[in-house]
């Protein structure tokens, strides 16, 4: 399985890659638009703002082909964080702001009376389906975020976890579509495991 990283200038990359490489995957970034048809599995992963990912993802024209490598030709997409977020249909995040629409839903900032804005650190997840967290040691992933996902089918949640009073979500998936809102790939050992979870669910 090739596995093509997308890099639109958000994040830092290596310690995706890095994690990919841990269990020995053909991993590459991709860089322009004909790397897209040589990978089986892309990833979209990034940190920063939600207008600026979108932004910078139309300026290297990977807006278009995304919705065709992954609605069209159904190839199997997994964000992180960031990437995640922009399979939703709108964010909020300072301004209004489309997002690719695959999985219908709302980004909004983090809001409660006793919680820390940004969410930084380690929190449980709680899976609602065991097929992406089988192996686990803890449960505890790696979380940086001060906005959160809200889709409309609730179907669509995997995993949820618990922050003060507020329920984030974690992990969605639909069909080829799957996204988590932790970093897997700085959540040490139960994050490589999730990776491996996740590539055996689509291998």
């Amino acid at each position: 399985m090739k596995i093509g990283i997308v890099n639109y200038k958000l994040g830092n990359l290596g310690s995706v890659y890095s994690a990919f490489k841990f269990y020995n995957y053909d991993v590459n970034l991709i860089n322009e638009i004909k790397d897209f048809k040589k990978n089986d599995l892309i990833v979209l992963a990034g940190v920063g703002n939600f207008k600026t990912a979108v932004s910078k993802l139309k300026e290297l024209k990977f807006w278009d082909k995304l919705n065709e490598e992954i609605i069209i030709c159904k190839k199997p997409v997994l964000g992180i964080c960031l990437g995640m977020q922009l399979f939703a249909g709108v964010s909020y995040e300072e301004e209004k702001e489309n997002g690719f629409g695959w999985i219908k839903g709302k980004v909004v900032k983090i809001e409660g009376v006793s919680l820390r804005v940004p969410h930084i650190g380690w929190d449980a997840v709680g899976p609602l389906d065991n097929q992406l967290f089988q192996g686990m040691r803890d449960n505890f992933f790696y979380f940086m975020h001060s906005y959160h996902f809200i889709p409309e089918d609730k179907n669509t949640i995997i995993a949820t976890t618990k922050y003060g009073e507020l329920e984030i979500v974690s992990v969605v998936r639909k069909d080829n579509i799957t996204g988590v809102q932790f970093h897997p790939e700085k959540s040490q050992g139960d994050g490589l495991r999730f990776l491996k979870n996740f590539l055996m669910t689509i291998s």
